[in-house]
């Protein structure tokens, strides 16, 4: 009896740790219940308050860094979000959440993923490194759902002593959109394009 104890117990932890792979693993290469693990901590450097600022716009984007977190069918580390627009002094959109709590609410964030892509795929990146790795998320507005094919490419710049550390944020629009009628808007609230950010 003590022996198939031992067996069983082997099994189960060999089995578990052949369930954890790495972030960009593809999901027919796994079973169900793998867990996408953060393995060399790049997603870290993502978690935080970023923001843009310039004469007539403020952008600011919360991003953290979920750990474990199981979508129905398997288990991955994930990086969510929020933002608040003001654009000429008047508030856009907000979609910061007043309680820390909500945070734990991983479907209802607007900002959301954990897939690393090259230079080259998506939005190529002329001014990357060749081996150098974007971070893409989905970006969401809430009063505008229909635009799921609007991403967020996030480029981590090392910083040089002294300095703070900043993101590239490129705000783009992959696919054409199927709109509920003719006079819904094709585009974000927040604009299209590429920000500067700094963190906080």
């Amino acid at each position: 009896m003590k022996n198939l104890f031992k067996i069983v117990l082997i099994v189960l932890v060999v089995s578990c740790k052949a369930q954890t792979v790495p972030l960009n693993t593809y999901y027919h290469n796994v079973s169900s219940g793998a867990y996408f693990k953060d393995t060399l901590g790049e997603l870290d450097k993502f978690d935080g308050t970023w923001v843009y600022s310039n004469s007539n716009i403020s952008l600011t984007i919360i991003l953290k860094k979920k750990i474990h977190v199981y979508d129905g069918e398997y288990y991955e580390d994930i990086i969510v979000g929020e933002y608040r627009l003001i654009q000429n002094n008047q508030e856009i959109v907000n979609t910061l959440p007043t309680n820390l709590l909500d945070w734990d609410n991983i479907d209802e964030r607007n900002i959301g993923g954990r897939r690393f892509i090259t230079s080259e795929e998506v939005v190529p990146c002329v001014s990357c490194d060749p081996n150098e790795k974007r971070l893409m998320l989905y970006f969401s507005d809430p009063q505008r759902k229909y635009l799921t094919s609007t991403i967020l490419l996030l480029r981590y710049i090392q910083p040089t002593l002294g300095e703070p550390e900043k993101i590239i944020a490129k705000i783009v629009s992959t696919h054409g959109v199927i709109i509920p009628d003719e006079n819904s808007p094709t585009e974000p609230r927040v604009p299209l394009g590429e920000y500067l950010m700094i963190k906080q």
